[in-house]
């Protein structure tokens, strides 16, 4: 497998696992080559994703309360409104469709899709530009690393390593 130009890997924290799930932070790594050339991270303001009709599931607020509290508190530094999330994201991917990655077909990239309809922000890539990770590393055989702190940022960029070493090989 080759990799051509720059790719996006995109991991979300959220509050629901629904296709409209209210989002708290998103992360995301730019990848050119093969190598991590770029990173994008931002904590959500639940609120205004809720305001805005995003779904917020309670079995998910119980499994958030029981993760550890350095994990919680990190998603309450500096949070912004959704669309104000949304509009820094959209401008740091660029207005060029690239392809882009989420580890699970129906999750990351599905929720950051519904996320921007909801609020009138037009997405980026275009359909043919989604891959899904997941898929990927399942055919081939190869695992994240066991350690997940439920950090958007440290995900994608794990997720997109992952990527890498598969393109590697």
């Amino acid at each position: 497998m080759n990799i051509q130009g720059e790719h996006i890997v995109l991991d979300l924290e959220t509050l629901s696992t629904r296709s409209n799930a209210s989002i708290v932070s998103i992360g995301a790594v730019k990848i050119d080559g093969l190598e991590i050339v770029d990173e994008f991270y931002i904590n959500v303001d639940p609120k205004t994703c809720k305001d805005v009709g995003l779904h917020i599931d309670p079995l998910t607020i119980e499994w958030w309360a029981e993760q550890d509290r350095e994990t919680r508190e990190a998603l309450q530094i500096n949070p912004v409104p959704l669309q104000e999330a949304l509009d820094k994201f959209v401008s740091w991917y660029g207005s060029e469709s690239i392809p882009i990655w989420g580890f699970g077909a129906n999750f990351d990239v599905v929720i950051i899709e519904s996320a921007l309809h909801a609020e009138n922000i037009v997405t980026p890539w275009k359909f043919w530009d989604i891959n899904c990770l997941r898929t990927l590393s399942n055919v081939l055989d190869k695992r994240l690393p066991k350690k997940n702190n439920h950090n958007a940022l440290d995900d994608a960029k794990a997720e997109a390593n992952l990527l890498i070493d598969i393109l590697k090989s």
